[in-house]
């Protein structure tokens, strides 16, 4: 029996010898994937570097068109894989991000874009041949790998809170477009399970970024995704046509796109005239979906009957559900001018860090003026310093400057106080962004401009001790039109809880209503009047 051929590593490239042993050709997708699995697996900015230097290098060499399809698939496995571990990492890190993670992400995401871009030249070049029927497959493959890596470029880049890639954006119209044009746009893989097609991809792309995902509380950002994997198939593509006019006037659950680096606009925000001619996202059956699970839970049905996991059990995810209708059905835009302006501010996180920064440090106006308090040693792990880049009615914007950020979430109560105030604010952290140059924005919304840290005692059965729950008293709420609440730890202090105060001289006798909202560890509390 004769012996089979071997390969042989010689050098850069796998040699496949004559049977008189001297060399026959060189082998590039063995040789590849030799180089891929040589990598460092503990070094991923290495092997991020090493993985767009060798894309480059393939891209400029004249490589026949399946073999190239075949090389990229290689390439970009290598890069999912690496972009797991970046993603892994992202899930325990904090803002701003560390240089060891931020570096390995920007290198990660640079690759992503390359093969995006290789992709996308690749299906341009194969569209435009004459025989298409010869090419379909490869142009297929090619459409849908790039797609789903733009959409994964854009979902990593909102898990570490950043604003999406235009580049990518125009890239992902380019993708659909080129797959309508060949009639598979909507047609998804025989691989069972939540296999998406490439309009799917679009789609979810397009209303995770809708989500408002620099503003989703840790730990959603998976639940939004994995809803959009199991729902996204209920939203559709249109062309307007002869009803543009009608559809404009409905507007709710449509997105118009188009081929600029900014991501598809809905239609309520929308100011030209629309054309016949023009695309739509339609996702008004998802919506009404959306909001039948949402009745159902509120009634109590169980959430595998709604399509829906069994953590939407938990207020919290009715409330993410909520969310999401709102932003999807009807998109916000801001409503007021910023006013810009530099001053510095100090910020405390967290309900146990609140309270004694407002009862000692928060009383003086600078944290290094003679009389601080000691206790102000005891909050250094919750304190930072942050820039007030513009304010609003309704909140501030902040850039970080120094101090310790590890406890800063979307969702976490904070205490605020500007420099050149005496008050200190208490809000909410709704936002968070990360920016270039290892920049780190967020935004908050103030609750309330002073706060009294307090004690509410409990009622107790006889010869047993009343607890006693920490609690913050807001004495106005602008969102309950200047009437007083509670900032409580969840579920300490339960509505109908009478509560006695002191006020000018006069004793105020209030009681507890149910939470307005449940935040990462405390609830808002309205508080009324109570009969004596």
């Amino acid at each position: 029996m004769p012996r089979l051929p071997f390969l042989r590593w010689n050098g850069p490239t796998w040699i496949l010898p004559h049977r008189d042993g001297g060399p026959a050709h060189a082998d590039p997708l063995a040789e590849l994937e030799h180089w891929i699995g040589q990598m460092p697996p503990r070094l991923p900015l290495t092997r991020a570097r090493m993985l767009g230097a060798r894309l480059k290098t393939m891209l400029e060499s004249d490589i026949k068109v399946r073999v190239r399809l075949k090389m990229l698939g290689l390439i970009d496995d290598a890069t999912l894989r690496l972009s797991s571990e970046i993603e892994a990492q992202l899930n325990m890190a904090t803002l701003p991000l560390t240089r060891r993670l931020h570096n390995p992400l920007v290198a990660t995401l640079g690759v992503l874009k390359l093969l995006c871009k290789a992709y996308l030249a690749l299906a341009e070049q194969l569209s435009q041949r004459w025989v298409r029927f010869t090419v379909t497959r490869p142009l297929r493959q090619a459409i849908e790998r790039g797609t789903m890596l733009a959409t994964h470029r854009l979902s990593l880049t909102h898990r570490a809170y950043a604003i999406g890639n235009s580049s990518t954006w125009q890239q992902l119209y380019t993708f659909h477009r080129l797959a309508r044009q060949h009639g598979f746009a909507d047609e998804r893989p025989n691989t069972g399970g939540l296999a998406l097609s490439i309009s799917d991809h679009y789609a979810l792309a397009i209303l995770l970024a809708a989500a408002d995902p620099t503003a989703i509380a840790l730990g959603d950002l998976d639940r939004v995704r994995f809803y959009l994997q199991r729902h996204v198939r209920y939203c559709r593509f249109m062309v307007a046509g002869n009803d543009a006019e009608a559809l404009q006037a409905q507007a709710q659950g449509l997105y118009v796109l188009n081929a600029s680096p900014q991501p598809p606009i809905a239609l309520t925000r929308y100011r030209a005239p629309l054309k016949p001619e023009q695309c739509l996202l339609d996702c008004r059956e998802m919506l009404s979906k959306l909001q039948a699970q949402i009745d159902g839970l509120r009634l109590g049905v169980v959430p595998a009957r709604l399509g829906l996991p069994i953590v939407a059990r938990q207020a919290r995810y009715v409330a993410m559900l909520e969310t999401l209708h709102a932003h999807w059905a009807h998109p916000r835009s801001r409503g007021h001018d910023r006013t810009r302006f530099l001053p510095r501010a100090d910020l405390v996180s967290g309900f146990s860090a609140i309270r004694p920064f407002i009862a000692s440090a928060a009383l003086h106006r600078r944290s290094d003026e003679p009389g601080a308090t000691t206790e102000r040693t005891d909050l250094n792990e919750r304190t930072s310093e942050w820039g007030i880049v513009d304010e609003s009615p309704g909140g501030f914007g902040l850039r970080y400057l120094r101090g310790q950020t590890q406890y800063i979430q979307v969702g976490e109560i904070i205490a605020l106080r500007p420099h050149e105030r005496a008050a200190v604010l208490v809000g909410i952290t709704r936002r968070l962004v990360s920016r270039k140059d290892n920049e780190f924005d967020i935004g908050v919304e103030v609750l309330a401009p002073s706060a009294i840290p307090t004690t509410v005692i409990l009622p107790a059965a006889e010869l047993e001790q009343r607890p006693r729950v920490p609690v913050l008293l807001l004495a106005k709420l602008p969102t309950l039109g200047g009437r007083p609440g509670l900032l409580a730890p969840t579920g300490e202090v339960p509505p109908g809880t009478r509560i006695t105060l002191q006020q000018h001289g006069q004793r105020l006798a209030l009681r507890a209503g149910v939470a307005l909202e449940k935040l990462a560890d405390v609830e808002i509390i309205p508080l009324h009047r109570s009969d004596p």
